[in-house]
């Protein structure tokens, strides 16, 4: 018997941020944190994936994804959406202050000869 050849150790399977879902029909959404490097150092923005709508073929029972959604998903997905998007508001990226107050605070600090 031959031996199998190893998998190669590559890196760790990214995760998402946040997961919404998944509802009824696999529907949801993923948000994930992406990184960038710039000349000026890393970067990060987010992005957002929509899960596909399964549903299972009656007659092999096999589970395959739909390209399409019908009415009552919109409505779900109209939900998830807007969730996603108070996630990704309320959420600074690394390295970005949490609000504006915190970003004058510290500018404040940075020169205390400053009025």
């Amino acid at each position: 018997m031959a031996a199998k050849p190893k998998k190669s150790a590559g890196p760790p399977p990214r995760r998402p941020e946040k997961k919404i879902g998944p509802f009824h029909g696999g529907l949801g959404i993923s948000t994930w944190l992406n990184e960038v490097e710039t000349d000026q150092g890393p970067k990060y923005f987010r992005s957002v994936t929509l899960a596909p709508r399964r549903y299972r073929v009656p007659t092999t029972g096999e589970w395959k994804d739909s390209h399409s959604y019908r009415p009552i998903d919109l409505s779900v997905l109209e939900l998830a959406i807007a969730e996603a998007r108070r996630f990704m508001a309320a959420t600074p990226l690394p390295g970005q202050a949490a609000d504006a107050d915190e970003e004058l605070q510290h500018d404040d600090d940075a020169d205390p000869g400053n009025p």
